[in-house]
């Protein structure tokens, strides 16, 4: 995809962020308490769970690369499940731990979409550092609620900085 359509697909996607019913700090939305499932099974380490609330085909937005030495442009959209396997296979055997703390921030729902705002902020203890590596940073989570089976993300954008842990 061209880097222009890359752009107007991704104002498509975070312009859906701005509309339908407003139900702000309202946590108890189901789309909402799948965001914070989400985030929750991360930190434990139940990858199972996680993957379970991705929807077939969802899609990781990339802004920027995440890691020094990763390209400086990175195509727009990963394979959400792809891109979760990789990483938790590299963060967890190098980690003491790995925390995601959300608080939600914003909901919008209309029927079967939703759109989830949280402030997050991440701690990774790495085996080879004393002091943790602390990011925080905002993330929108685009959810569906397909012949209601649950909501499930179907698409993440993220301002996370770029961190210090260099990729080769």
């Amino acid at each position: 995809m061209q880097r222009p359509m890359q752009t107007v697909l991704t104002a498509l996607i975070l312009s859906l962020a701005f509309t339908g019913p407003t139900l702000a700090d309202d946590t108890t939305h189901p789309a909402a308490q799948a965001v914070v499932a989400f985030n929750h099974a991360v930190t434990t380490q139940d990858m199972d769970t996680a993957l379970a609330l991705l929807a077939d085909g969802g899609v990781q937005f990339h802004l920027h690369p995440a890691h020094p030495g990763m390209p400086e442009d990175p195509p727009l959209t990963e394979d959400m499940a792809t891109m979760w396997k990789t990483v938790s296979a590299i963060l967890f055997p190098t980690t003491d731990g790995y925390e995601r703390n959300i608080e939600i921030v914003d909901v919008h729902a209309d029927g079967e979409l939703a759109v989830v705002w949280t402030r997050t902020k991440t701690v990774t203890q790495r085996k080879d550092k004393a002091e943790p590596m602390v990011l925080d940073f905002s993330e929108m989570y685009f959810l569906v609620n397909k012949n209601d089976t649950g909501w499930r993300i179907a698409g993440t954008a993220t301002n996370r900085p770029v961190d210090e842990i260099p990729v080769g």
